[in-house]
C-alpha cells in the first residue's frame, strides 16, 4: 500500500499529473495518474483536515490494495478537507459506524465499473458492540473468563464532542475524550476483517485453483474427464487437491469474505448454521465457520450429512445430519459446496435438511458454477441446476467463480484442439455458449 498527500496550496485537480520539478520525478507522476480513477472500491470524502490517517486506522484494508490519502485539499464547504481512495475494498457497516466518531460529516462513495454507484452519509450508530472497553473493572464484560461482548448505547447531541457511550451491562459512561484517546492509541485494532471486492475474491480463488492443481485439464482432447453424469468434460475442478495450509487459508478467506460481502450488500440474510454436503462440503463448512469467526467475529455452527445413517451408539442425535443435536426449530441454514454441474447432489442435500423440521435455507454458496444444464449425456434439460434451484425451489445461489469467467482467462493458453473440446461441450450442455 502507498500513500500520496497533496496540500491545499496545490491548485487544480488533486490528481492532475505534476509539472516537472514541482513534485518530483516522472515515476511519481505515473503513480499519481494510476489512482486518478478506480474501477471498483470506495472514496471516503469530507474528512476533517488532518484526520485521514485516523480514519484509515479504523478500516481493515487489504494490504495489497492501492490507496491514496489526500490531506488539506481545498473544499468549498469545509475550507480544507482530507479524503481517502481505496481500490478493490469496501467497508463493513461496523467500519462505517466507527468513522462517525472521527469524521461525522464524511461521505462514502461506492465505485463500481468506474462510476459512483452509491453515495452514503456517515450516520452515528444507536449502539456499538465489541469494540470499546468498559471503564468499569467490575463490569461483566471485563470478567476474566468468557466475558460477553461489550455493548454501548451511543448518546449525545449533534456535536461529535458530545458523544458518550453508555454501557448496557453496568451503566458506566465512556466520554468522547476517552473514546478518541482509545482510537488514537497504538494498541487500538478493529477485530474482524474488511470487505474486499468480488473481483479480488475471484482473482485470489482462481489463482489457488490453478497453482495448486485443483483446476485440471485433460492430457489431450481425446481423453476428457468423465463426470458422474457421464458427460465428457474438458476440465475438472477438484477442491480435494487443496490440502496444504496456504490453500486452506485461501479457501477459508474466499468463502468467508464472499459471504460477508453478500450480507453487507443485502443479497444474503443472516443465518445460524453452515451446512456442507458430504464429502467435500464438510471441510468447506468447517473452514467457512472458522473464517467467519476469525476474520469477521461471526460465530456460526456447522453441520453435515452422513452418506449412510448412523446405526450404532447414541441414535438420538446426529443419526443422519451431524450437528443436528444443537439445531433449534426455525433456524436458518446456509449451504456451501464445491461445484455445481447437474445439481443432483445439492437438491438431495437440501431435501435431506427436511429431517431437521422447521428450518429455512438462507442460500447456497458454491466455489465454481459449471453453468451446465441439468440431465445426463443425452437427456438434457432446458434449465441449469442453478436456474432450477432458484426458480423452482426458490433458493438464492451465489458462486465465487463460474466457468465462463475461467474460460475467458485461460483460453489463450489452450491449443486449437482443446479449445474445440471446450466449445463443443458448452454448445451441447452449457447454459450459454462460450466465446
Amino acid at each position: 500500500m502507498w500513500f500520496q498527500a497533496r496540500s491545499a496550496s496545490n491548485r487544480g485537480n488533486p490528481f492532475q499529473a505534476p509539472r516537472k520539478g514541482s513534485w518530483g520525478d516522472r515515476r511519481l507522476s505515473d503513480r499519481q495518474l494510476l489512482v486518478s480513477k478506480i474501477e471498483n472500491g470506495i472514496v471516503i470524502d469530507h474528512i476533517p483536515a488532518g484526520k485521514a490517517f485516523l480514519v484509515l486506522k479504523l478500516l481493515k484494508v487489504d494490504p495489497s490494495a492501492r490507496a491514496l490519502i489526500a490531506q488539506n485539499v481545498e473544499s468549498r464547504s469545509q475550507g480544507v478537507k482530507d479524503f481517502i481512495k481505496i481500490e478493490g475494498s469496501y467497508l463493513t457497516s461496523r467500519e462505517v459506524d466507527l468513522i462517525a466518531f472521527v469524521a461525522p460529516q464524511a461521505t462514502i462513495n461506492i465505485i463500481e465499473n468506474w462510476t459512483v454507484k452509491e453515495k452514503r452519509r456517515v450516520l452515528r450508530p444507536e449502539q456499538i458492540e465489541g469494540i470499546f472497553k468498559c471503564p468499569n473493572p467490575l463490569c461483566p464484560t471485563n470478567a476474566r473468563y468468557t466475558p460477553p461482548r461489550t455493548r454501548f448505547d451511543v448518546e449525545g447531541d449533534g456535536e461529535v464532542e458530545s458523544i458518550r457511550l453508555h454501557c448496557t451491562y453496568c451503566g458506566s459512561i465512556l466520554y468522547y475524550g476517552s473514546i478518541l484517546e482509545d482510537i488514537e492509541s497504538q494498541h487500538f485494532t478493529l477485530e474482524g476483517g474488511g470487505l474486499v471486492s468480488k473481483e479480488r475474491i475471484e482473482q485470489v480463488f482462481l489463482d489457488i485453483l490453478v497453482r495448486k492443481g485443483a483446476l485440471r485439464l485433460p492430457p489431450n482432447p481425446d481423453e476428457p474427464f468423465i463426470l458422474k453424469s457421464g458427460r465428457p468434460s474438458p476440465y475438472f475442478v477438484n477442491l480435494g487437491a487443496l490440502t496444504d495450509g496456504e490453500s486452506l487459508a485461501a479457501v477459508k478467506w474466499a468463502f468467508a469474505s464472499y459471504i460477508v460481502l453478500l450480507m453487507e450488500q443485502g443479497l444474503l440474510e443472516d443465518f445460524d448454521y453452515v451446512f456442507g454436503p458430504s464429502y467435500k462440503g464438510i471441510g468447506l463448512a468447517a473452514l467457512t465457520c472458522e473464517g467467519l469467526n476469525e476474520l469477521y467475529g461471526m460465530d456460526k455452527r456447522y453441520m453435515y450429512d452422513r452418506k449412510e445413517a448412523k446405526d450404532y451408539g447414541d441414535l438420538s442425535a446426529d443419526q443422519v445430519i451431524v450437528g443436528a443435536s444443537y439445531f433449534k426449530q426455525g433456524q436458518r441454514i446456509l449451504v456451501v459446496d464445491d461445484t455445481m454441474t447437474t445439481g443432483t447432489t445439492k437438491i438431495e442435500s437440501i431435501e435431506k435438511l427436511k429431517l431437521l423440521g422447521d428450518h429455512e435455507v438462507a442460500g447456497l454458496i458454491i466455489a465454481v458454477d459449471r453453468q451446465e444444464r441439468m440431465g445426463d449425456t443425452e437427456n438434457i434439460d432446458e434449465l441449469s441446476a442453478a436456474q432450477y434451484i432458484e426458480d423452482v425451489m426458490g433458493l438464492k445461489i451465489f458462486s465465487i467463480q463460474n466457468i465462463k469467467t475461467i474460460y475467458s482467462l485461460i483460453k489463450d493458453s489452450l491449443d486449437e484442439g482443446m479449445k474445440k473440446l471446450w466449445l463443443d461441450y458448452y454448445d451441447k450442455y452449457g447454459v450459454e455458449k462460450l466465446e
